[in-house]
């Protein structure tokens, strides 16, 4: 038989050295750990316009302090930070990978000279990107993105009545509204009023059918009637 000792006493020099030893030794062991390489990342996900090259720098900077010792957050917003990503899932695969899976982000309109809508109707703006001329072309003051795709949404319904088509919508700082028509003039809609101005356009495009394609500019901004400019 023997007895253990009911406590220990901590503040003892053995039993402080011996517990500075084993963090010292722990410490070591870990440390290694801390900064294992990742030995490769797996991108997943469907990439038709995510420049590679930087995605491949942005992996290789927020990845750089090791397997465990990268943050996953900082990757994800990395990725993230590039134009065409819309969202990105990072995670470790043991023993020594990292799994990115990327969600591009699909463009719905073109907006003012060089961006793009994306589904979410946020602009952004590429470095580099791709012909979407068969997408609508859209232009507006900076945070007008949904009102300048609600308007458009609803001039295309109402245009499919008089088989026309619009492919230009802009709204001015001033918040006049002017439409391009695919194939056809520029309508002045002015700032009121401007689906009840729109009504005449069916009567218009009727009466002006047999030269429309020489029609510049149709302004209906006056209470009962419209003027046209003719192209030279």
């Amino acid at each position: 038989m023997f007895n253990l000792p009911g406590r220990i006493n901590w503040l003892n020099p053995l039993v402080l050295t011996g517990v500075f030893v084993l963090l010292v030794a722990g410490y070591k062991l870990i440390q290694p750990l801390f900064f294992w390489p990742v030995d490769g990342v797996r991108v997943l996900g469907t990439i038709d316009h995510v420049e590679k090259k930087r995605l491949q720098f942005v992996l290789a900077d927020t990845l750089a302090s090791g397997f465990l010792a990268s943050d996953m957050n900082e990757v994800k917003k990395g990725v993230e930070s590039l134009p065409w990503v819309a969202e990105a899932q990072v995670k470790r695969v043991w023993p020594e990978q990292i799994e990115v899976a990327v969600t591009e982000k699909q463009p719905v309109a073109n907006w003012l000279q060089n961006g793009l809508l994306d589904s979410n109707l946020v602009a952004f703006f590429p470095a580099t990107r791709p012909d979407f001329s068969d997408l609508p072309k859209l232009a507006g003051p900076p945070g007008s993105e949904k009102e300048v795709w609600v308007f458009y949404e609803k001039l295309r319904e109402r245009l499919l009545v008089s088989e026309l088509s619009v492919d230009v919508v802009s709204l001015a700082r001033h918040g006049a509204w002017s439409v391009h028509i695919e194939d056809g003039p520029w309508l002045l809609l002015g700032k009121e009023q401007t689906f009840e101005r729109l009504e005449r356009i069916s009567a218009v495009h009727s009466s002006l059918k047999a030269r429309w394609e020489e029609v510049r500019l149709i302004d209906l901004r006056y209470p009962n009637g419209f003027s046209v400019e003719w192209l030279q």
